[in-house]
């Protein structure tokens, strides 16, 4: 694949994070000849394993982070980057040397597009939250020569990225996908916590994946610790990468370099390319 000299850089904090609202957008702009980058926080090791039978706590970073490099593979990005944190305690590490490895690694990526998660962090959580601060404020930061001063006698120049992305979900997707008149809602902690959908006055971009759907489902299906065998994402999905609410990913523009698009985006580049 010839490239075309973007350069997109994702920011999650957990293996998986990236399968359900990126997959699909990382495969579809690799085709296009970007190089794609995920950067990932844990390895996941808090977690529980669907599959009892697959991995044991004590090698579940492993296999968790073994799942991640094949999703990755499928997609066709580079292989993932950890930033070695603990899964679970992301909020009470050191912030400011968070953000420096992302202020970092942007000087060396140099990104034309960013993407995180949106303020609410998809459903609260916690770690979630703590990567979009640090992201956001590294999307500001690596542009200051004044901040982080010493990672440019290491050859790293500040770089400004364009334009920054949260992945969120809208009401309308949400409402597709629930099945029993409830809220969807992830269980964290032994509670339900609800996925916070967004209006569709908030939703900037609409990125068409209906040509990577099964890429996005293959990349979801090597994530076994977490989604298991059986449907809706295992072995038998019953025709979901035909569901409308699966073929397309929906983000929100929360800064931009080059103006604010006046009509809904259906590409990340509009204005770059």
């Amino acid at each position: 694949m010839r490239s075309n000299g973007m350069t997109l850089m994702t920011c999650f904090a957990h293996p998986d994070d990236e399968a359900f609202g990126t997959g699909g957008t990382m495969a579809r702009y690799v085709a296009e000849g970007c190089d794609v980058y995920l950067v990932t926080a844990t390895r996941g090791e808090a977690g529980e394993s669907v599959v009892p039978d697959l991995t044991t706590p004590a090698n579940l970073p492993f296999v968790r982070e073994q799942e991640l490099r094949c999703a990755c593979q499928v997609y066709g990005i580079h292989p993932p980057l950890f930033l070695d944190y603990p899964d679970g305690l992301l909020p009470i590490i050191h912030q400011g040397q968070a953000v420096g490895k992302l202020v970092r690694i942007i000087r060396e990526l140099r990104p034309h597009v960013l993407i995180t998660y949106g303020p609410d962090g998809i459903y609260g959580h916690y770690d979630h939250i703590a990567v979009h601060r640090w992201a956001t404020i590294a999307f500001d930061l690596a542009a200051d020569p004044e901040c982080f001063a010493g990672q440019m006698e290491e050859g790293c120049e500040p770089h400004q990225v364009d334009k920054l992305y949260y992945r969120v979900l809208s009401e309308e997707r949400l409402a597709a996908m629930t099945e029993d008149g409830g809220p969807p809602a992830v269980m964290m902690d032994g509670v339900p916590f609800p996925i916070i959908g967004r209006p569709q006055d908030e939703i900037t971009t609409i990125i068409d994946i209906g040509d990577f759907a099964e890429v996005k489902l293959q990349g979801l299906q090597c994530h076994v610790s977490q989604i298991g065998y059986e449907a809706p994402f295992g072995e038998s999905p019953e025709g979901i990468v035909q569901a409308p609410w699966f073929r397309q990913e929906t983000f929100q523009l929360a800064r931009s370099t080059i103006g604010w698009p006046e009509v809904l985006e259906t590409d990340l580049l509009a204005g770059l390319r």
